[in-house]
């Protein structure tokens, strides 16, 4: 079963790189989201380190809620991949990206510019793919039915921590973490729809097999 649901992790981790950097081929007339009160939220370069544990967490994260209830993670799987659909589309329709100030020099700063270069052009900033997924970590860890309270709290941690962490290594600003709730809200809305339309009912035939 865990090879299963690695090999399942994977096709959607591949599914969005595609997606994600695929789409920034066909990106022109590009918008500058920065605004003014960017300018007020500091630099940290060591938060660069909270920005990478999103990688092991969407890896990681939905096994632990497949072995805590198989429903929600049903829930977690189609919102997640409604939230990579949705955000692409909106990068195509609206493409969005802004200047990142240099960041300093020294270990931490160094990093940042190792992970700035991880982004093809730089683009696909609102609404934030990053902060969407953060939103949904938050909101299952809060609704997953037999979650042990301590992996709730530690997951919802380093969720908020990477939401942060978003704006001060300037990977983005302030308005793409706002329009990654509505994206949320709206994928998680079509998630559960589509769990309740077409898992469940799978799920409890194969039950009663």
């Amino acid at each position: 079963m865990l090879k299963k649901l690695v090999l399942v992790q994977g096709i959607l981790l591949f599914f969005q790189t595609v997606l994600y950097f695929g789409c920034e081929l066909f990106q022109r007339s590009i918008h500058d989201v920065k605004r003014p009160v960017d300018d007020k939220i500091p630099v940290l370069p060591w938060t660069v380190l909270p920005y990478c544990f999103w990688f092991p967490l969407i890896a990681i994260y939905p096994l632990v809620v497949f072995q805590t209830d198989p429903y929600s993670y049903c829930g977690y799987l189609l919102t997640m991949m409604m939230e990579i659909v949705l955000s692409v589309v909106c990068y195509l329709i609206y493409p969005t990206s802004f200047q990142r100030p240099v960041p300093p020099d020294g270990f931490w700063g160094n990093f940042m510019k190792f992970i700035y270069r991880g982004s093809y052009r730089g683009l696909n900033c609102a609404p934030s793919l990053h902060c969407s997924s953060c939103f949904l970590v938050i909101y299952v860890s809060c609704t997953c039915v037999g979650m042990n309270l301590g992996v709730r709290i530690f997951t919802i941690l380093i969720a908020v921590m990477i939401v942060m962490s978003t704006l001060t290594t300037k990977q983005h600003t302030l308005i793409d973490v706002l329009t990654a709730v509505p994206l949320f809200l709206i994928s998680r809305l079509l998630g559960v729809l589509l769990t309740v339309r077409y898992i469940i009912p799978v799920l409890t035939f194969i039950g009663k097999l």
